[in-house]
């Protein structure tokens, strides 16, 4: 005995919706031999019947889901196999709709399709009835978190390897999966991106952007093509599938998830189809957006639900692309407002525009100007200006941003507003780094109040040793003793503090300013510390603690809560420079008694 959806459920999924139970045929009543019709599209927007022979089914392949097995002819097929983008075919028995082709399997020799039953993608229409949910933040602050912003390895890493463990899917069938149209990149910048969207499971297709005022008013009717945007504008990512099932402003789709991110607010376009592209591992319909229709709200196992005429809600996105000798390049883009897809999609769409129109091979300097910065709510702005040089410089320049994005909005004490991202990266194929040779200062032994002239000699990339003088202050309240004067870039300088020093929000204000405090590349940093039996609990600074205060707060510890700090800084000047400093140095300072 198959297991189905029972009659008493049936009617409850169908309450509130214009599906009459007499208009659908249930799982359960199914059966092998069984033949009828599926609806898709071709070419244009024009509607085509296919045939569908049923195979057989498969039932409790997951919690509450059953699979259908269907051969499918007519038109193209016999040529192509399934195609990607048909996902969200509705299939027919009898005038009856039994579901939606959602899956394929790679390289088979005929058009077997998996499909989706009805009933599970008319279930989704009760989970939007329902309160929206947000998704809760996922970020535990620790010491390193931060310490990605230093390594355009781990960076990159972060952003390929969280792209394709969070959205690639495997049911032992191919989703009979979602062509990503990207348009707006060029051949160059569609190479970079196109492995990350396979990562996701997606099949990349370079495309034209959108074609407004094509046709008229679109219609979205079963079996129509339709668009999904995930970034909008002068660049475009646009998955497209079909259309399964129409009540008044509800749409139904694809017949599988997008991202499986439940709750969403996604752009819902028309799309046409172009060409048909065979191919012996998995056939594609390379399709065009159309204009807006509405806004995908739900993003489910079974499928997607969209609402024509809603309007979603994205991030606007301005960047100013600027290279020595050349024309300054603006672009202006929205990209879709989600806590996990923001922070990718803003570092694949930079990665790609950069690949466009730069060399992204061999060492580069990428600055972030002065007024790049992540807008919030309530008038914050988040300061990204920065200078990256070597081999790295492209990465770090589109992974920084990116992963800063990633942390406001996945914290775990509030959602912020990102209300816009503005942008501007100099681009420059000549590394500007410069490397900390020797300090040196006019004295060894200092009273505290006393100022020390100290000297930095650094030599830039083919270029003269260049020499940076500073004065340093003492403090006043310094006691006798040695005094450890470091000298360094800002990555030497942050993972040094990180190991001593280690600062952790509590709340998303800290998180701001501290990112706003973040060291910048173009600066060598003097520092001094001292030794210092002190602590941070709940996020401030508690020094010189008394042995026996210091016990007494740290049982019982709670994780985060209490953190001993051996040393604490004293002293930190900084000097500008037209480079990337790299390195440190360090020199010691006897401070006498007066």
């Amino acid at each position: 005995m198959t297991r189905g959806v029972p009659m008493f459920c049936l009617a409850t999924i169908l309450a509130g919706s214009a599906v009459d139970a007499a208009e659908i045929l249930p799982f359960d009543q199914v059966r092998a031999g069984q033949r009828g019709t599926g609806r898709t599209t071709f070419h244009g927007t024009s509607i085509t019947d296919f045939e569908v022979e049923i195979l057989g089914t498969l039932p409790n392949i997951g919690p509450d889901q059953n699979l259908i097995l269907g051969r499918l002819s007519g038109g193209p097929l016999a040529e192509t196999g399934v195609l990607s983008g048909m996902s969200g075919s509705p299939v027919f028995i009898d005038g009856k709709l039994i579901g939606a082709v959602a899956y394929s399997w790679g390289f088979s020799k005929e058009a077997i399709a998996g499909i989706t039953p009805i009933e599970e993608m008319l279930a989704i229409i009760r989970m939007a009835s329902g309160p929206a949910t947000e998704r809760a933040g996922a970020i535990d602050f620790a010491p390193d978190t931060l310490g990605r912003l230093f390594s355009a390895t781990a960076l990159t890493k972060f952003f390929r390897d969280d792209l394709a463990a969070r959205f690639a899917r495997s049911t032992g069938a191919l989703r009979s999966g979602l062509p990503v149209s990207i348009a707006g990149l060029g051949t160059d910048g569609f190479t970079r991106v196109a492995p990350e969207f396979a990562a996701a499971g997606l099949v990349p297709l370079q495309a034209g952007g959108s074609v407004s005022g094509a046709g008229g008013t679109i219609r979205l009717e079963p079996g129509s093509p339709v668009g999904v945007q995930l970034v909008r504008g002068d660049i475009e990512f646009t998955a497209t599938g079909t259309v399964t099932w129409v009540d008044g402003d509800q749409v139904l789709a694809f017949g599988h998830p997008l991202f499986a991110l439940g709750s969403v607010d996604l752009p819902l376009t028309g799309a046409t189809v172009q060409a048909l592209l065979p191919s012996l591992q998995q056939s594609s319909r390379i399709a065009t957006p159309l204009a807006e229709v509405g806004a995908l709200r739900q993003d489910r196992s079974s499928g997607v639900l969209g609402r024509i005429g809603g309007r979603p809600r994205m991030i606007p996105v301005r960047l100013r692309l600027a290279h020595a000798g050349a024309v300054d390049r603006d672009y202006s883009f929205d990209i879709a407002d989600d806590p996990l897809l923001s922070p990718l999609l803003l570092f694949v769409s930079l990665n790609g525009i950069v690949a466009s129109r730069e060399r992204t091979i061999g060492t580069a300097t990428v600055r972030v100007g002065e007024g790049s910065v992540i807008k919030l709510g309530r008038g914050t702005d988040v300061a990204l200006d920065n200078v990256f040089s070597g081999t790295g410089a492209s990465d770090f320049g589109t992974g920084v941003p990116a992963y800063i994005l990633y942390l406001l909005m996945n914290n775990t004490w509030s959602r912020p507003e990102v209300t816009g991202i503005n942008l501007r990266l100099d681009h420059d194929v000549e590394p500007r780094t410069a490397q900390i040779r020797r300090v040196s200062v006019d004295r060894y032994q200092a009273r505290a109040g006393d100022v020390v002239e100290a000297a930095v000699v650094v030599a830039p990339y083919r270029g003269r040793d260049q020499v940076f003088t500073r004065s340093v202050l003492i403090p006043a309240e310094t006691p006798p003793g040695p005094l450890m004067l470091h000298v360094a870039g800002a990555t030497a300088a942050s993972r040094d503090e990180s190991r001593h020093d280690p600062v952790i929000p509590r709340d998303l204000d800290q998180l701001v300013r501290l990112i706003n405090q973040l060291r910048r590349n173009d600066r060598i940093y003097i520092a001094a510390t001292r030794e210092d039996p002190g602590a941070r609990l709940g996020g401030s600074r508690l020094p010189n603690l008394p042995p026996s205060v210091a016990h007494v707060l740290s049982h019982p510890r709670q994780r985060g809560d209490f953190l001993p700090i051996p040393r604490r800084s004293v002293i930190e000047e900084a000097i500008v420079t037209e480079h990337a400093v790299e390195g440190a140095a360090t020199i010691e300072i006897e401070i006498v008694a007066p």
